[in-house]
Protein backbone atom coordinates (compact mmCIF):
# COMPACT_ATOMS: atom_id res chain seq x y z
CA UNK A 1 0.00 0.00 0.00
CA UNK A 2 1.78 3.04 -1.45
CA UNK A 3 5.11 2.28 -1.13
CA UNK A 4 7.57 4.79 -2.48
CA UNK A 5 11.25 5.21 -2.60
CA UNK A 6 12.80 8.48 -0.27
CA UNK A 7 15.01 10.17 1.18
CA UNK A 8 15.14 13.29 3.08
CA UNK A 9 13.62 15.57 0.62
CA UNK A 10 14.50 18.16 -1.37
CA UNK A 11 15.63 21.69 -0.29
CA UNK A 12 15.87 25.29 -1.71
CA UNK A 13 12.73 25.15 -3.96
CA UNK A 14 9.96 26.07 -1.76
CA UNK A 15 9.79 30.07 -3.34
CA UNK A 16 9.08 28.21 -6.49
CA UNK A 17 6.30 26.16 -5.01
CA UNK A 18 7.40 22.95 -4.46
CA UNK A 19 7.42 21.30 -0.74
CA UNK A 20 10.27 18.80 0.27
CA UNK A 21 8.80 15.91 0.58
CA UNK A 22 10.97 13.12 1.21
CA UNK A 23 10.76 10.20 3.99
CA UNK A 24 7.63 11.04 6.86
CA UNK A 25 10.27 9.77 9.60
CA UNK A 26 13.79 11.67 9.05
CA UNK A 27 14.76 9.53 11.65
CA UNK A 28 14.17 5.81 10.96
CA UNK A 29 14.91 6.90 7.47
CA UNK A 30 18.39 8.05 8.62
CA UNK A 31 18.99 5.08 10.66
CA UNK A 32 17.89 2.94 8.09
CA UNK A 33 20.96 3.69 6.40
CA UNK A 34 23.73 4.21 9.01
CA UNK A 35 22.72 0.11 9.82
CA UNK A 36 24.05 -0.81 6.66
CA UNK A 37 26.68 1.48 6.74
CA UNK A 38 25.56 4.14 3.93
CA UNK A 39 25.35 8.03 4.56
CA UNK A 40 21.87 9.15 5.73
CA UNK A 41 20.70 10.71 2.38
CA UNK A 42 21.05 7.46 0.47
CA UNK A 43 17.15 6.37 -0.86
CA UNK A 44 15.40 4.12 1.17
CA UNK A 45 12.13 1.74 0.38
CA UNK A 46 9.04 3.99 2.42
CA UNK A 47 6.46 1.05 3.09
CA UNK A 48 2.87 1.43 4.52
CA UNK A 49 0.92 -1.90 5.75
CA UNK A 50 -0.03 -4.11 4.04
CA UNK A 51 4.13 -4.08 3.26
CA UNK A 52 4.98 -5.42 -0.27
CA UNK A 53 7.08 -8.92 -0.76
CA UNK A 54 10.68 -8.18 -2.33
CA UNK A 55 12.15 -10.89 -3.82
CA UNK A 56 16.12 -9.88 -3.77
CA UNK A 57 17.84 -11.14 -7.02
CA UNK A 58 21.41 -10.47 -5.85
CA UNK A 59 23.29 -11.07 -1.67
CA UNK A 60 22.39 -7.73 -0.24
CA UNK A 61 23.23 -6.22 3.18
CA UNK A 62 19.41 -4.62 4.59
CA UNK A 63 18.04 -3.29 7.61
CA UNK A 64 14.47 -2.35 8.22
CA UNK A 65 13.66 0.44 11.12
CA UNK A 66 10.43 2.44 11.94
CA UNK A 67 7.08 0.76 12.11
CA UNK A 68 7.20 -3.20 12.85
CA UNK A 69 5.42 -4.76 10.42
CA UNK A 70 6.55 -8.44 11.67
CA UNK A 71 9.19 -8.90 8.69
CA UNK A 72 10.62 -12.33 7.87
CA UNK A 73 13.22 -13.50 5.06
CA UNK A 74 11.93 -16.81 3.53
CA UNK A 75 10.59 -18.33 6.78
CA UNK A 76 13.22 -17.07 9.41
CA UNK A 77 11.71 -14.07 11.43
CA UNK A 78 14.56 -10.94 11.23
CA UNK A 79 14.30 -8.14 13.75
CA UNK A 80 13.69 -4.37 12.99
CA UNK A 81 16.63 -1.49 13.85
CA UNK A 82 19.17 -4.27 12.82
CA UNK A 83 21.12 -5.01 9.78
CA UNK A 84 20.88 -8.14 8.25
CA UNK A 85 22.31 -10.45 4.87
CA UNK A 86 19.81 -11.80 2.66
CA UNK A 87 20.67 -13.71 -0.15
CA UNK A 88 20.71 -14.15 -3.38
CA UNK A 89 16.76 -15.63 -4.30
CA UNK A 90 15.80 -15.26 -0.75
CA UNK A 91 11.91 -13.33 0.09
CA UNK A 92 11.44 -10.72 2.10
CA UNK A 93 7.54 -10.05 3.56
CA UNK A 94 5.94 -8.50 6.24
CA UNK A 95 3.34 -10.70 7.47
CA UNK A 96 1.52 -8.52 10.47
CA UNK A 97 1.13 -5.50 11.80
CA UNK A 98 2.65 -4.98 14.79
CA UNK A 99 3.33 -1.18 15.37
CA UNK A 100 3.87 2.72 13.97
CA UNK A 101 2.78 3.27 10.78
CA UNK A 102 5.76 3.52 8.13
CA UNK A 103 8.44 1.06 7.64
CA UNK A 104 11.79 2.04 6.03
CA UNK A 105 14.10 -0.87 4.36
CA UNK A 106 17.86 0.48 3.52
CA UNK A 107 20.23 -1.48 1.30
CA UNK A 108 24.10 -1.72 1.56
CA UNK A 109 25.30 0.78 -1.19
CA UNK A 110 22.23 2.67 -2.20
CA UNK A 111 19.68 1.46 -4.76
CA UNK A 112 18.91 3.15 -8.35
CA UNK A 113 16.72 5.81 -8.60
CA UNK A 114 15.65 8.98 -10.32
CA UNK A 115 16.79 12.41 -9.40
CA UNK A 116 14.80 15.71 -9.28
CA UNK A 117 15.85 18.75 -8.10
CA UNK A 118 18.74 16.89 -6.60
CA UNK A 119 16.27 14.36 -4.25
CA UNK A 120 15.48 11.37 -4.73
CA UNK A 121 12.10 11.38 -3.31
CA UNK A 122 9.27 10.47 -5.44
CA UNK A 123 7.04 13.18 -5.78
CA UNK A 124 3.52 11.69 -7.30
CA UNK A 125 1.98 14.74 -8.11
CA UNK A 126 4.00 15.95 -11.03
CA UNK A 127 5.50 12.28 -11.22
CA UNK A 128 9.93 12.77 -10.54
CA UNK A 129 11.59 11.23 -8.50
CA UNK A 130 11.99 7.41 -6.72
CA UNK A 131 10.87 5.11 -9.88
CA UNK A 132 9.51 6.86 -12.16
CA UNK A 133 7.81 9.02 -10.18
CA UNK A 134 5.20 6.73 -9.17
CA UNK A 135 4.53 4.08 -6.26
CA UNK A 136 6.38 0.84 -6.55
CA UNK A 137 4.10 -1.47 -8.25
CA UNK A 138 4.25 -5.76 -8.66
CA UNK A 139 7.05 -6.63 -11.09
CA UNK A 140 9.40 -3.46 -10.35
CA UNK A 141 12.68 -4.02 -10.57
CA UNK A 142 14.63 -2.16 -8.42
CA UNK A 143 19.12 -2.45 -9.15
CA UNK A 144 21.10 -2.33 -5.89
CA UNK A 145 24.77 -2.72 -5.47
CA UNK A 146 25.44 -5.98 -4.18
CA UNK A 147 26.18 -6.30 -0.66
CA UNK A 148 29.92 -8.00 0.03
CA UNK A 149 29.16 -8.27 3.69
CA UNK A 150 28.58 -11.92 5.08
CA UNK A 151 28.31 -12.14 8.68
CA UNK A 152 25.38 -13.20 11.37
CA UNK A 153 25.82 -9.81 13.26
CA UNK A 154 24.97 -11.68 16.57
CA UNK A 155 27.63 -9.03 18.71
CA UNK A 156 25.90 -5.70 16.92
CA UNK A 157 25.40 -2.92 19.27
CA UNK A 158 21.80 -2.88 20.79
CA UNK A 159 20.13 0.88 20.13
CA UNK A 160 17.01 0.12 21.58
CA UNK A 161 17.21 2.81 24.72
CA UNK A 162 17.86 5.36 22.44
CA UNK A 163 15.24 4.44 19.76
CA UNK A 164 12.98 4.72 22.76
CA UNK A 165 13.79 8.16 23.47
CA UNK A 166 12.83 9.07 20.27
CA UNK A 167 9.39 7.58 20.15
CA UNK A 168 8.23 7.99 23.79
CA UNK A 169 5.67 9.18 24.96
CA UNK A 170 3.96 8.03 21.79
CA UNK A 171 0.88 10.63 22.02
CA UNK A 172 1.92 13.39 23.58
CA UNK A 173 3.04 15.98 21.10
CA UNK A 174 5.28 19.17 21.76
CA UNK A 175 4.35 22.90 20.00
CA UNK A 176 5.36 25.91 19.83
CA UNK A 177 2.92 28.69 19.44
CA UNK A 178 1.96 29.05 15.63
CA UNK A 179 1.62 32.98 14.63
CA UNK A 180 -1.66 33.29 14.92
CA UNK A 181 -2.12 31.79 18.02
CA UNK A 182 -3.38 34.70 19.51
CA UNK A 183 -6.71 34.77 17.27
CA UNK A 184 -7.72 31.91 19.78
CA UNK A 185 -9.51 33.52 22.54
CA UNK A 186 -8.00 31.34 26.41
CA UNK A 187 -11.33 28.73 26.06
CA UNK A 188 -10.19 28.03 22.67
CA UNK A 189 -6.60 27.54 24.24
CA UNK A 190 -7.37 25.26 26.56
CA UNK A 191 -9.21 23.45 24.21
CA UNK A 192 -6.24 22.93 22.02
CA UNK A 193 -4.26 21.78 25.19
CA UNK A 194 -6.09 19.79 27.27
CA UNK A 195 -7.99 17.58 25.22
CA UNK A 196 -7.41 14.31 22.94
CA UNK A 197 -7.04 14.62 18.95
CA UNK A 198 -7.30 11.60 16.67
CA UNK A 199 -6.37 11.12 13.40
CA UNK A 200 -9.05 10.70 10.92
CA UNK A 201 -9.07 8.17 7.93
CA UNK A 202 -9.05 11.31 5.43
CA UNK A 203 -4.93 11.71 6.45
CA UNK A 204 -2.06 11.11 3.96
CA UNK A 205 1.80 12.40 3.14
CA UNK A 206 0.73 15.81 2.93
CA UNK A 207 -1.54 15.83 6.59
CA UNK A 208 -3.32 14.16 8.87
CA UNK A 209 -6.72 15.95 9.49
CA UNK A 210 -7.67 15.60 13.43
CA UNK A 211 -11.09 15.24 14.78
CA UNK A 212 -11.58 16.29 18.35
CA UNK A 213 -13.43 19.48 20.28
CA UNK A 214 -14.58 22.32 17.99
CA UNK A 215 -11.83 25.43 18.38
CA UNK A 216 -13.82 28.36 17.14
CA UNK A 217 -12.27 32.03 16.92
CA UNK A 218 -14.83 34.64 18.12
CA UNK A 219 -14.88 36.34 14.83
CA UNK A 220 -14.01 34.91 11.20
CA UNK A 221 -10.75 36.18 9.67
CA UNK A 222 -9.66 36.24 6.08
CA UNK A 223 -5.34 35.77 5.77
CA UNK A 224 -3.17 36.11 3.36
CA UNK A 225 -1.52 32.52 2.41
CA UNK A 226 1.73 32.20 4.65
CA UNK A 227 4.40 29.95 4.62
CA UNK A 228 3.55 26.64 6.00
CA UNK A 229 6.02 23.41 7.04
CA UNK A 230 5.85 19.80 8.67
CA UNK A 231 4.17 20.04 11.47
CA UNK A 232 2.20 23.16 10.76
CA UNK A 233 -0.97 23.11 12.68
CA UNK A 234 -3.70 24.36 10.61
CA UNK A 235 -7.16 25.77 12.29
CA UNK A 236 -9.89 24.85 9.73
CA UNK A 237 -13.41 27.04 9.18
CA UNK A 238 -15.38 24.30 10.91
CA UNK A 239 -13.20 24.39 13.89
CA UNK A 240 -11.21 21.26 13.04
CA UNK A 241 -7.47 21.00 12.87
CA UNK A 242 -4.85 19.55 10.18
CA UNK A 243 -1.88 19.16 10.90
CA UNK A 244 1.04 18.90 7.49
CA UNK A 245 3.22 16.52 6.79
CA UNK A 246 6.11 15.58 4.76
CA UNK A 247 3.96 16.38 1.55
CA UNK A 248 2.76 19.84 2.53
CA UNK A 249 1.59 22.48 0.10
CA UNK A 250 4.17 25.56 0.60
CA UNK A 251 2.25 28.41 1.53
CA UNK A 252 -1.12 28.53 3.61
CA UNK A 253 -4.49 30.37 3.94
CA UNK A 254 -6.10 28.53 7.22
CA UNK A 255 -4.68 29.99 10.84
CA UNK A 256 -1.35 28.80 11.70
CA UNK A 257 -2.02 27.95 15.65
CA UNK A 258 0.67 25.99 16.43
CA UNK A 259 3.60 24.03 15.12
CA UNK A 260 5.05 20.48 15.81
CA UNK A 261 8.30 20.95 16.92
CA UNK A 262 11.10 19.07 15.08
CA UNK A 263 12.26 16.90 16.99
CA UNK A 264 8.80 14.96 18.13
CA UNK A 265 8.13 14.20 14.03
CA UNK A 266 9.32 11.40 13.91
CA UNK A 267 7.07 10.09 16.84
CA UNK A 268 3.99 11.97 14.56
CA UNK A 269 5.23 10.36 11.53
CA UNK A 270 4.66 6.61 12.99
CA UNK A 271 0.96 7.65 14.52
CA UNK A 272 -1.59 5.87 12.66
CA UNK A 273 -5.08 6.71 11.74
CA UNK A 274 -7.39 6.83 15.18
CA UNK A 275 -4.27 7.89 17.02
CA UNK A 276 -5.06 10.15 19.52
CA UNK A 277 -2.74 12.74 20.15
CA UNK A 278 -2.48 15.70 22.98
CA UNK A 279 -0.24 18.67 22.13
CA UNK A 280 1.51 20.54 24.75
CA UNK A 281 2.88 23.93 24.00
CA UNK A 282 6.56 24.56 25.10
CA UNK A 283 9.15 26.87 24.11
CA UNK A 284 11.49 28.21 21.12
CA UNK A 285 14.35 27.28 23.36
CA UNK A 286 13.04 23.59 24.69
CA UNK A 287 12.31 22.74 21.03
CA UNK A 288 15.72 23.93 20.07
CA UNK A 289 17.20 21.53 23.45
CA UNK A 290 15.09 18.28 21.86
CA UNK A 291 16.29 18.79 18.50
CA UNK A 292 19.97 18.95 19.50
CA UNK A 293 19.15 15.63 21.66
CA UNK A 294 17.68 14.22 18.41
CA UNK A 295 20.90 14.85 16.80
CA UNK A 296 23.06 13.51 19.77
CA UNK A 297 21.06 10.28 19.79
CA UNK A 298 21.72 10.39 15.71
CA UNK A 299 25.04 10.81 16.49
CA UNK A 300 25.57 8.24 18.71
CA UNK A 301 23.80 5.56 16.63
CA UNK A 302 26.10 6.49 13.21
CA UNK A 303 29.10 6.37 15.39
CA UNK A 304 28.03 2.87 17.34
CA UNK A 305 27.34 1.43 13.28
CA UNK A 306 30.79 3.01 11.95
CA UNK A 307 33.29 1.63 14.83
CA UNK A 308 31.45 -1.92 14.25
CA UNK A 309 32.00 -1.93 10.84
CA UNK A 310 35.27 -0.24 10.82
CA UNK A 311 36.39 -2.63 13.51
CA UNK A 312 36.41 -5.62 11.10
Amino acid sequence: MFTTIQDLGRSGYRAMGISPGGAMDHFAASVANYLVGNDKKQPVIEMHFPAPEILFEEDALISITGADFNAFVDDQPIAPWKPHCIKRNEKLRFKKYLKGARSYLAIDGGMASGEWLNSFSTNTKVKAGGHMGRPLAKEDIIFVNPAIVSKAFTNFPDFSKEIDTVYQPENIIRCIAGPEWNLLNDAAKQTFTNMLFSITPQSDRMGFRLNGMDILLDHPVQLISSAVDSGTIQLLPNGQLILLMADHQTTGGYPRIANVISADLPKLAQATVHSQLQFELTGIENAEDALFSLYQTMASIKNGCKNYYDAD
